[in-house]
């Protein structure tokens, strides 16, 4: 993870670190395996929330668990979401991921990151069209499957094509 703990300057001009968006990117994985296993909303609408947070940290979130700080220095993080943080950071991997995702293939992650994509449309495209990767994406929208696909409008789907050309 040392490797990740490096600072870039984003489109705005402020300092972001590479492992504050790793660990985001970790927050809403999770989130999205609680929203497709049918979590109570409730309980998990801070976790998209402080991923935004993480990942516009000023500063690393790695060094603030080092230093004991992540759970003062950032609102809303708790024991649980420490926990979490901490575990990915020392092993690369979250045993809460996995224990929510279940029967979920892993490949689900992939869809993530894409603009445009929220738990709840990574959700429907699983189950109404069996969608669990870029690849099996790609070809529902190659199969024109995406088409009226409710919570895909024209925009959204430029923004996934543009994804998958970039990324597969």
């Amino acid at each position: 993870m040392n490797s990740k703990n490096e600072s870039y300057v984003d489109e705005k001009g402020r300092i972001r670190w590479h492992v504050n968006d790793e660990i985001a990117l970790r927050l809403q994985e999770l989130y999205t395996y609680l929203i497709m296993i049918d979590y109570p909303e409730g309980h998990i609408t801070r976790y998209p929330r402080l991923a935004h947070i993480i990942s516009r940290h000023s500063e690393s979130v790695a060094d603030l668990v080092e230093q004991d700080r992540l759970i003062e220095e950032i609102g809303g993080v708790g024991d649980i979401v420490a926990t979490i943080i901490t575990e990915y950071l020392q092993t690369g991997t979250c045993a809460k991921i996995k224990e929510y995702a279940g029967d979920i293939p892993e490949s689900v992650a992939e869809l993530v990151p894409i603009p445009g994509l929220g738990g709840k449309t990574i959700k429907r495209l699983y189950e109404d069209i069996e969608v669990d990767s870029l690849a099996s994406l790609r070809s529902a929208i190659d199969e024109g499957k995406l088409k009226g696909f409710k919570g895909i409008g024209k925009k959204t789907l430029e923004k996934i094509e543009e994804y998958l050309d970039a990324n597969l």
